[in-house]
């Protein structure tokens, strides 16, 4: 369900994003100041009553403020919202830029049954732990009147659980390697490797150089390794491997190709953080770095020696006698933003009002050129199109295939076990083998 989700997605971000226009045409603009019925079918008289006087404050938690290259956008979107809705809703911001505080603090939220008026998370297996909750908002009403024409693909359906739209899906993650050209041509590779012995060669070139060739990291989720494993899983593997589980032989080769991408990162990697990885590229000690394109504009405003004239994206090395075809990409939707039930049917309007102004295609779009984030809104780049954003859409579309990344491909807890497990792998405690087999004790508790 999960593959035909992003390869649906994928051809459907084909029309969206290669110029034609169509599907930023044929998306149905909501208008912001609309008031929704409480259904499709509710009749005017039985609308819920507003306080007209009451000012609805709106609770934000979030994550897409500091460096995150969102943050400069959205702030400015809602300052807009609430200057255009002044005494009527405010939406106030709680700012919380580290990503593993801001995850441990929603799940404790909804275990705490406290959940924030507005609030995001990762799509996929762990996005269960909200929608069980009884927490959420219905959304279905408010999508069928026309709302749901706005989000690509079965997007919507993936964020249905018992027959209720759950949440908004809304940003759309691809995770190709960046990598630094000028790094690359000063160690003598003048193009990026097709293939894994082509990669490791290119890193001795680079090593060589006095280049480190790659950013890895095993601390917090291990995000960027976890990308890379996931890349090797499937490349060895094929797009199915995940419906074999761990016994597929791809995981163990996979977690072998990783123990020797450790010769060629950096010496913090064991333990190191998603802001230790990226900031080692950032600087350009390191040639390459695996992220998605919400990178791209920390890459504008933080890269070192104007290096966003150098990076480029291409897809990652295929393995030579895999199952897997050269070119398979992964591709998922990233983020979901959830919605508390509402006892005050006043702020539920102010709420949706909200969540359709900042999923107007237009808004999301001037996110997306701000940023290089790409969404699951519907909307019309026409001719402007980010350059490393463009390759990654040209990527996506040319892709065979396009499949879930590890962690969304897993139980919450095999993901949660992952980070220790390439760190004991690494550090020379597991063997490959035993770095999968612990895996597979957490899939089967």
């Amino acid at each position: 369900m999960k593959k035909k989700l992003v390869k649906m997605m994928a051809i459907t971000m084909l029309a969206v994003f290669t110029l034609v226009g169509c599907a930023g045409n044929n998306a149905t603009k909501t208008d912001s100041s609309a008031t929704p019925a409480k259904t499709d079918t509710a009749k005017k008289e039985d609308a819920p009553k507003v306080d007209a006087a009451k000012e609805y404050v709106i609770n934000f938690p979030s994550i897409w403020v500091g460096k995150d290259s969102k943050a400069n956008m959205m702030n400015t979107l809602i300052e807009e919202f609430n200057q255009a809705n002044a005494g009527k809703i405010k939406i106030v911001v709680e700012e919380i830029a580290d990503y593993d505080a801001y995850t441990d603090k929603m799940r404790t939220n909804i275990a705490a049954g406290t959940v924030p008026d507005i609030f995001t998370f990762k799509h996929g297996a762990q996005a269960d732990l909200y929608f069980k909750s009884g927490k959420l908002m219905d959304l279905t009403p408010y999508m069928n009147e026309g709302w749901k024409d706005q989000f690509l693909g079965d997007a919507i359906n993936a964020v249905t659980f018992d027959s209720k739209v759950m949440a908004v899906p809304y940003e759309f993650g691809v995770t190709p390697v960046m990598y630094n050209k000028a790094l690359f041509e000063k160690a003598g590779v003048m193009e990026f490797p097709k293939n894994y012995d082509e990669f490791f060669a290119a890193c001795d070139k680079l090593k060589a150089a006095g280049i480190t060739p790659m950013s890895q990291m095993t601390g917090a989720n291990a995000w960027t390794s976890m990308l890379w494993y996931s890349q090797l899983v499937h490349s060895i593997g094929g797009p199915d491997v995940y419906k074999n589980g761990f016994d597929d032989p791809a995981f163990v080769e996979a977690a072998r190709v990783m123990q020797k991408m450790f010769k060629y990162t950096t010496d913090d990697a064991v333990g190191a953080t998603a802001a230790v990885a990226g900031g080692h590229f950032l600087t350009g000690e390191t040639a390459m770095l695996m992220n998605g394109p919400w990178f791209i504009g920390r890459i504008k405003t933080e890269g070192a020696n104007n290096m966003y004239e150098s990076v480029e994206a291409a897809p990652a090395p295929y393995y030579a006698g895999g199952k897997g075809q050269p070119g398979g990409y992964i591709g998922f939707i990233q983020a979901d933003i959830g919605v508390a039930k509402q006892d005050d049917p006043g702020k539920e309007e102010a709420v949706i009002k909200f969540l359709k102004y900042i999923t107007e295609p237009e808004n999301v779009k001037r996110v997306s050129l701000d940023s290089g984030a790409l969404f699951v809104v519907k909307f019309d780049l026409g001719n402007e199109v980010e350059r490393l954003q463009g390759q990654m859409n040209a990527q996506l579309n040319a892709a065979p295939y396009a499949i879930p990344h590890f962690e969304a491909s897993v139980k919450p807890g095999v993901a949660s076990e992952f980070p220790q497990a390439l760190s004991g792998m690494i550090l020379g405690e597991l063997t490959p083998e035993q770095f999968v087999e612990q895996l597979k004790a957490a899939d089967q508790m």
